[in-house]
This record gives C-alpha cells, structure tokens and sequence, in this order.
C-alpha cells in the first residue's frame, strides 16, 4: 500500500507536468487560435483551474 505522503507527492507531480504541458500548447497556440479555444466553457474551466487564463 503506497503512504499518504508518496501519494500527495505523486498527485502534485501529474498536477505540476498536466499544468507544464497545458501551459506549452496554449503558448504555442496564436491569439486567435486562443480565442477560439478557450470559447468552450469546457477547455475554459480546465484552462481557469490550472491557473493559464484568468
């Protein structure tokens, strides 16, 4: 059985590369291209919770 602290830690690395990577694909993208995406409420509250847009 894996400890609560080996878990906490692995949770927060997959939140911190999840972020890393979402962060490179909406930076790479140009302002329309981000425009147009984040018009999904859906992409738009995944973008707000790992803190990319406001």
């Amino acid at each position: 059985m894996i400890s609560k602290e080996k878990l906490r830690k692995n949770v927060n690395a997959a939140k911190n590369e999840t972020k890393a990577a979402l962060q490179l694909i909406y930076g790479s993208l140009n302002q329309g291209q981000r425009k147009k995406l984040v018009k999904s409420e859906e992409v738009y509250q995944l973008l707000k919770r790992y803190g990319i847009v406001e």
